[in-house]
C-alpha cells in the first residue's frame, strides 16, 4: 500500500510539493491546520505528517514549534524545499489595482522587500498560501491577489502579475517529517531534542555544557514560551553528525538532572535540498 502524507493547507500548497517529492509514490492529504494534520498521523489516519518548521530568510514557522513539545510523533526525516513566490490574482487583474494581498504569515516576510513597493494594498494573512490563491480565485475580485506558488496559480485558474518576488533568491523552507513510529527513513545523522531548564542561574549554559562534555554537536536551538506557564520556556535542540541512539540516551541521561524535563523527539537522516 501507498504511504498516506498529511501536510497542512490544499492542493497547490508549497507543503503538498514537499510531501510529493518526499514521498514520490505516496498518498498526499491536506488538512486545514498543522494541528489537524499532525493528529491525522497521530490518530492512524495517515502515515506521516509533513510540516515546515523554519525557513531559511523568516526564521521559526511558529504553529510547528508550537506543537512540537506535545506531540506523541517522532521526527524520522527532514525535507529542504526552494521556494519561489508568486503574486498572482485573477485573469485582467493590474498590480496597480490591488486593494488586498494575502497569504500565510511565512510568505508575507518572506517577500518584505517587494510588498514595500505596492503599498497601496493592504495586507491579509492567512492559514495557507495555496488557501488565499482558492479564495481570490474563489471571490471573482479583481483587487484582491494572493502570493502563491505556480502550481495554486494554474490550480485556481489564475494568472501571474509578478513571477518571483521573494526577498532572498536562496529562499528554502525545511519541513519535519513525523510518524508515530521511531524507525528513521534512513540512516541517520540529525536528532532533535527539546528540554525544560530548572528556574535558576546558569541553569541552559550548564545543559548546553553537559551536551557539548558528552560529544554532541549542537547545530541550531530554538525556544518556545510555555502557554500555560508565563514567562518560562522550553527549548528545540538539534545536533549533527553520527548519531548512535545508545550514546545519545546517554548523554541526555546525564543533562536530566539539570532539566526541569528532557525528551528525545527523533533521530533521522539530515534532508537535501530540493528545487521547485
Amino acid at each position: 500500500m501507498r504511504p498516506v502524507i498529511a501536510y497542512p493547507g490544499v492542493a497547490g500548497s508549497f507543503s503538498e510539493s514537499a510531501a510529493q517529492c518526499a514521498f514520490p509514490q505516496g498518498e498526499t492529504r491536506g488538512y486545514a491546520t498543522f494541528a489537524q494534520a499532525a493528529e491525522a498521523a497521530q490518530n492512524g489516519a495517515a502515515d506521516y505528517a509533513l510540516l515546515p518548521v523554519e525557513n531559511s530568510f523568516a526564521g521559526a514557522v511558529l504553529p510547528t514549534y508550537g506543537l512540537l513539545e506535545g506531540l506523541q510523533l517522532h521526527i524520522v526525516g527532514e525535507t529542504l524545499r526552494r521556494v519561489r513566490h508568486q503574486l498572482v490574482a485573477l485573469p485582467g487583474a493590474t498590480i496597480e489595482g490591488l486593494r488586498t494581498i494575502s497569504s500565510h504569515p511565512q510568505a508575507i516576510a518572506q517577500c518584505d522587500a517587494f510588498l514595500a513597493t505596492v503599498p497601496w494594498a493592504r495586507l491579509v494573512p492567512s492559514a495557507n498560501t495555496a488557501i488565499s490563491a482558492q479564495e481570490v480565485a474563489v471571490s471573482g475580485d479583481m483587487t484582491r491577489a494572493a502570493i502563491a506558488s505556480t502550481r495554486a496559480a494554474e490550480r485556481y485558474g489564475l494568472t501571474v502579475l509578478r513571477a518571483d518576488i521573494q526577498t532572498s533568491q536562496t529562499n528554502t523552507t525545511r519541513f519535519l517529517i513525523l510518524s508515530r513510529e521511531e524507525t528513521p527513513l534512513a540512516a541517520p545523522d540529525k536528532a532533535t531534542v527539546v528540554f525544560r531548564v530548572n528556574d535558576e542561574v546558569g541553569a541552559l549554559a550548564r545543559v548546553l555544557a553537559s551536551f557539548a562534555e558528552n560529544g554532541l554537536n549542537m547545530s541550531r536551538i530554538e525556544s518556545r514560551p510555555l502557554p500555560e506557564t508565563p514567562f518560562q520556556y522550553f527549548f528545540s535542540a538539534d545536533f549533527v553528525g553520527a548519531m548512535d541512539a545508545a550514546h545519545l540516551r546517554g548523554a541526555m541521561d546525564k543533562a536530566r538532572p539539570l532539566t526541569g524535563e528532557i525528551r528525545l523527539l527523533g533521530v533521522y537522516p539530515r534532508g537535501q535540498v530540493q528545487n521547485p
